[in-house]
């Protein structure tokens, strides 16, 4: 028996092996018989399962963990978890040591992030949602200076959040997080004056997804990112 799972290992290629997991995986996740936080089926208990070694499994893990959905806890076994926001903000964070990608690039993407969820969101936005983006303004526009800053990004997270789309919001807290302290500084060193230009843009989105109307919502936040982007360019130039 253990001859024919290492002959089913070396017959199988890593990339192989590391599929045949994911799908005991998702079979697992589909019954019901585990969930995010919770213990996966020991090594020992998969490579039985799938007619595999133990080491290939093991691989396969590693991989896994790598990407953010498995974590192995000393002395307790490996444990489903969701932390691909931070494989994705070290994939991120990767791209731009190895100049496979740019700072801009990536303020690119952020804008196209906000203005796919501004179409969604006023499309779909409930009274309740639009409650609280309402109170995330007018929190902004109370706010001193300081909290603004921190005002501005609880805007747009609940801007992002209307929109229903998990992996608009996966990829908005995780450039979100590799940009966190730069964007912070920008936030509180912009002028009082362009702070109230960015506070119409603010009014102008709210205003755009309570009337249902997308490309209103849409323009505004490009003007806001307008505003934005010269600032960071300007601080942080390519």
């Amino acid at each position: 028996m253990q001859n024919r799972k290492e002959d089913a290992a070396h017959c199988c290629e890593p990339e192989k092996v590391y599929f045949l997991v994911i799908d005991y995986i998702k079979t697992l996740m589909r019954n019901g018989e585990v969930s995010f936080g919770e213990k996966l089926p020991s090594e020992r208990q998969m490579a039985a399962t799938l007619g595999l070694s133990r080491n290939s499994i093991r691989e396969a893990l590693r991989s896994l963990e790598n990407m953010g959905v498995a974590e192995s806890r000393h002395g307790q076994g490996n444990f489903l978890v969701n932390h691909i926001g931070q494989s994705l903000g070290s994939i991120f964070s990767l791209l731009l040591f190895m100049d496979a990608c740019s700072y801009l690039e990536i303020i690119q993407l952020r804008r196209f992030i906000e203005t796919g969820a501004c179409q969604l969101a006023a499309a779909q936005a409930t009274d309740p949602q639009l409650q609280a983006l309402g109170r995330a303004l007018h929190a902004m526009e109370q706010g001193s200076l300081q909290e603004r800053a921190i005002l501005d990004k609880r805007f747009h997270d609940t801007l992002i959040g209307i929109s229903g789309n998990r992996l608009l919001q996966l990829f908005n807290e995780t450039l979100s997080q590799l940009f966190e302290s730069s964007i912070h500084e920008i936030r509180m060193h912009i002028p009082a004056g362009d702070w109230e230009k960015i506070l119409v843009c603010h009014t102008e989105i709210y205003e755009g997804l309570a009337a249902r109307n997308a490309q209103a919502g849409i323009s505004a936040v490009n003007r806001h990112y307008d505003l934005t982007d010269a600032f960071y360019l300007e601080t942080y130039r390519p």
